[in-house]
C-alpha cells in the first residue's frame, strides 16, 4: 500500500486509470479552465492543452501532473500510445507492451562490487563531467539515447531524505519533483518494490542503502514541453539513494557557506556516491547522470560547492568505468545562472574548500576629531 498520492496494487482495471487520480481529475474537471482534462482516455490530453495549463498554479497545477501521469499508466497498462501526440498530424501509434515491469533490487551499503565486475571503458582518461543547467536528468538520459549511433546504458541517480517518510508513498501531483512518476514506467517498480527488496523501502533507504532499478521505460518528455510521447522509448535503469537531510554548512563570514562545515558530513556524503558510483558502472552503465545530490531539494539541505566536491572525487575514483558524468536539474532551487557557473566551476577543476577569508579587524578611531589648522595660525607656530 502507499500514503498520500500513490496507487494501490491490484485495486484497479487494467486499462484504467489509478482510481483516486481518477476521482480527483473527474471532480476538478468541473472547472471550466480544466475541461480539456475531461475524458476517459488520458493518452490522448494534447500537447498544447498541457503546456498551456502549467501556467496555472495550485490544484490546477497538481491536476495537470495527475492527467499526465494517469495517461502514462494507461499507455503501460494498454501497451500503446500516440506519438508526439494523439490526433498530431503525422502521429504514429507506438507499441510499448515491450517495456516490460522495471524490477528492483537493494544493495545495502556493506555491500560493495567484486573488482570482477568492472569492465574498463576508453582507458585512464579524465572522466566528461559537465553540467546542464534547465534540464532534469531524464532530459539529458533520453536525449542521449535518442541520439547515439551506438548502444549506451545509461543511469539515472535520484534522491530523497534518508529517513522521509514520503519514501513510502509513490508521488505524482508535482510537475517537476515527481517527473520519474509521471513519465517513466517507474511507477510499476515502486508499486511492487517491497516484494522486489523482501523490505519496506523506509528501511532500506534509511539504512543507507541503494534501490537499483533496471529496465525503466521512458515515454514522455519534459512537462514545459507539453509532455509529448517518443516515437521510440528510452530504457534507462534508476539508482535512489538516501541522502542526510541537513549538513553543517560553513562560517557565513569567512567565505565557506556553500562548503561542509565538518568532515563526516562530507564523507557521509562521498559515501551516499561511491555506492551509486560503483553499482552503476558494475552494471554495466556508461554514463551516469545526476542531480546536485541533496542541494536544497527533496527535503534534504547540503552545501552546493561541497557536493559539487564530492562529485569530482568520486568521478576521478571511477574515471575508467564511468567515463561519462553529468550534473542536471530543473529544479528551482538551482535555476541561477551564477549557481551553476560556480557549482560547474569546482566540479570540472576539481577545486577545494578555499582557504577561510582573513577577517581585518576595523581601525580604533580617536574619540575627538583634529581640526585643521587655519594657515595664520600655522605662520605664528
Amino acid at each position: 500500500t502507499s500514503r498520500g498520492h500513490g496507487l494501490r496494487p491490484g485495486q484497479r482495471q487494467a486499462g484504467a486509470a489509478p482510481p483516486q487520480a481518477e476521482r480527483v481529475l473527474r471532480a476538478l474537471a468541473q472547472e471550466p479552465k480544466l475541461s480539456i482534462f475531461a475524458q476517459d482516455d488520458w493518452r490522448k490530453v494534447a500537447v498544447e492543452d498541457v503546456a498551456r495549463a502549467l501556467g496555472a498554479e495550485g490544484p490546477q497545477r497538481e491536476l495537470l501532473a495527475m492527467a499526465v501521469f494517469s495517461g502514462t499508466a494507461q499507455a503501460c497498462l494498454q501497451g500503446s500510445y500516440w506519438a508526439p501526440s494523439f490526433g498530431a498530424p503525422g502521429a504514429d501509434k507506438v507499441d510499448c507492451g515491450h517495456c516490460a515491469r522495471p524490477v528492483s533490487c537493494l544493495y545495502r551499503p556493506s555491500r560493495m562490487p567484486q573488482q570482477g565486475q568492472f569492465k574498463a571503458r576508453g582507458g585512464e582518461q579524465a572522466p566528461f563531467l559537465r553540467c546542464e543547467a534547465n534540464q532534469s536528468p531524464l532530459d539529458v538520459a533520453a536525449r542521449i539515447l535518442q541520439t547515439s549511433v551506438r548502444d549506451r546504458h545509461i543511469a539515472v541517480v535520484r534522491f530523497s531524505g534518508a529517513r522521509d517518510l514520503r519514501n513510502e508513498s509513490s508521488r505524482y501531483w508535482h510537475c517537476t519533483d515527481d517527473d520519474v512518476f509521471l513519465r517513466t514506467s517507474y511507477f510499476q517498480a515502486f508499486e511492487r518494490m517491497e516484494g522486489d527488496l523482501n523490505c519496506s523501502v523506509r528501511d532500506a533507504i534509511g539504512e543507507g542503502g541503494l534501490v537499483y532499478t533496471s529496465g525503466v521505460g521512458v515515454l514522455r518528455g519534459k512537462i514545459q514541453d507539453g509532455s509529448p510521447w517518443y516515437r521510440e522509448p528510452a530504457h534507462v535503469d534508476v539508482l535512489w539513494v538516501g541522502v542526510p537531510p541537513h549538513a553543517r554548512r560553513g562560517d557565513v563570514a569567512v567565505g565557506h557557506e556553500d562548503w561542509y562545515a565538518a568532515d563526516e558530513d562530507r564523507a557521509a556524503m562521498v559515501g551516499v556516491l561511491d555506492l551509486a558510483f560503483a553499482w552503476a558502472a558494475a552494471r554495466g552503465a556508461d554514463t551516469i547522470v545526476l542531480p546536485p545530490v541533496g542541494c536544497d531539494a527533496g527535503g534534504c539541505s547540503h552545501p552546493p560547492l561541497g557536493v559539487a566536491s564530492a562529485i569530482n572525487e568520486v568521478a576521478q575514483r571511477y574515471r575508467a568505468y564511468l567515463p561519462q558524468v553529468i550534473v542536471a536539474s530543473n529544479h528551482t532551487a538551482h535555476c541561477g545562472a551564477e549557481w551553476w557557473g560556480r557549482f560547474d566551476d569546482v566540479l570540472r577543476n576539481r577545486r577545494d574548500k578555499p582557504d577561510p577569508l582573513v577577517l581585518v579587524p576595523p581601525a580604533v578611531l580617536p574619540p575627538y576629531f583634529l581640526v585643521k589648522k587655519d594657515p595664520v595660525a600655522l605662520l605664528e607656530k
